[in-house]
């Protein structure tokens, strides 16, 4: 039996268990509790029907579980019968309707049960700009050091689907989000906290309460356990059992960023292979082999991805970009930056600071799109009044036509980027799948 296991027994022996979203963490959840084959009975609820319910059921009859002791709640009342259970593992991606401390079932995830079993040995990044970059720099440099190195959390690969790897010399390195830092108890040995900006209002309403999800990453530490962060960012945090090392962009300053084959631009990058190198030293990763493995590191797939150019037009798919502070450096990171189409699901976040830079930025035109798009759009328009040579702009429905009408502007020699500043749902199942959507029309 994993450590893992050990663990999950505690939470769900001979008690009525709930998985509450039943999306790929929500069916690794289930997959892990009906191998156990010890809760007193498993419910899924899920706002969706779930599709492959008889394979659901025959899964858990398979490992002993008994029909009677399994059964589905869908529909918009949902989440009505969580007091209901003894235990409730809540997937990242479901918002509570009520607060946290007022349910009477103990609710609990998938992060919190693995880092109790395995943070002593995990890396975990989180941050509201930076953390998918950095995480996987770090996880692709120890692998190509020699260690035995494990990926996953907010990648798209939920913790539970790794365990079985887990060996005693196994380094973890997770990327963790802010929902899935939410209601943790337990932290990683080595946590790096990037920075904290304005995000997720739409869950969080108040800053204050998004930035206290994200510092759950260092609140459970011991004395023996590490924090790396930003000057900046350490003063706002409070209380920080652990050693804490600040990080600066030119602890690496042997990296060049114009040179190196790994696709990554831009400062912000710097700061984040620094970030990278300091964390790898701690597993004995010296400055050269750091250098092998970053000229390796072919970067992510929509985080200013450079995806072709068409008519002597670059493009550029920042997809990921869900925050003003990663359209103004996607801006800045493409010399030729030229046109940037903006916006998606309407968050409420506060525009007023990319608004300003846009006005005098070195870029010809601006698409806006979608509801935030349309907010954005309002506000740039009011600020550009009095601005002389500021870009172009103009307001369409959807990426379809964002990308028809950049077709139309733009000229050869300059570069084009999809940098959202907004989350891609409503109109997406995901960010990647907006990027592909995005690549599509742009080769179409």
């Amino acid at each position: 039996m994993t450590s893992l296991d050990s663990c999950l027994l505690k939470y769900i022996k001979d008690r009525n268990v709930l998985i509450l979203g039943f999306g790929r963490e929500g069916r690794s959840t289930f997959k892990r509790i009906a191998s156990l084959n010890a809760a007193n009975s498993v419910a899924i609820a899920d706002i969706k029907d779930i599709a492959d319910k008889e394979n659901v059921v025959s899964d858990f009859v398979k490992n002993g579980g008994s029909e009677e002791n399994l059964r589905f709640i869908t529909g918009e009342r949902y989440q009505d019968s969580i007091d209901d259970f003894d235990v409730c593992f809540k997937s990242p991606g479901i918002v509570l309707e009520k607060e946290f401390s007022s349910y009477r079932a103990f609710i609990i995830g998938e992060t919190d049960v693995f880092l109790e079993a395995y943070g002593d040995r995990t890396i975990a990044v989180t941050g509201t700009k930076g953390k998918s970059t950095t995480s996987s720099l770090i996880a692709h440099v120890l692998k190509e050091a020699g260690k035995s190195v494990l990926f996953a959390g907010n990648i798209g690969l939920p913790v539970f689907e790794i365990a079985d790897e887990e060996k005693d010399d196994t380094v973890t390195v997770l990327e963790l989000s802010c929902h899935q830092l939410e209601f943790v108890r337990f932290s990683p040995h080595v946590a790096v906290l990037l920075n904290i900006y304005e995000d997720h209002l739409d869950h969080y309403k108040t800053r204050e309460r998004y930035a206290s999800a994200k510092k759950n990453i260092y609140r459970h530490q011991t004395v023996n356990d590490y924090l790396f962060t930003l000057e900046e960012t350490l003063k706002e945090c409070e209380n920080v059992p652990s050693k804490v090392n600040i990080v600066k962009a030119d602890d690496a300053p042997f990296l060049k960023l114009s040179d190196t084959r790994s696709k990554l631009k831009g400062e912000h990058n710097r700061l984040n292979a620094a970030f990278a190198y300091e964390v790898s030293k701690m597993f004995d990763v010296t400055r050269e082999e750091f250098l092998a493995a970053f000229d390796t590191f072919v970067g992510l797939h929509h985080r200013l991805e450079y995806i072709g150019t068409v008519s002597g037009v670059d493009y550029y798919d920042d997809s990921i970009s869900t925050t003003v502070k990663s359209a103004i450096s996607a801006i800045e990171s493409v010399e030729n930056a030229k046109i940037i189409l903006l916006g998606g699901m309407e968050r409420n976040l506060n525009y007023d600071e990319l608004t300003e830079y846009l006005v005098g930025s070195k870029l010809d035109h601006i698409v806006f799109m979608y509801e935030s798009g349309k907010r954005m759009y309002d506000m740039y328009m009011n600020a550009k009044k009095d601005k002389e040579n500021a870009p172009d702009c103009l307001y369409v429905n959807d990426l379809t036509e964002a990308v028809m009408k950049t077709k139309e502007i733009a000229v050869k020699g300059n570069a084009v980027i999809l940098s959202p500043a907004a989350a891609s749902y409503d109109h997406f199942k995901n960010f990647e799948e907006r990027g592909d959507v995005f690549k599509s029309l742009i080769f179409c």
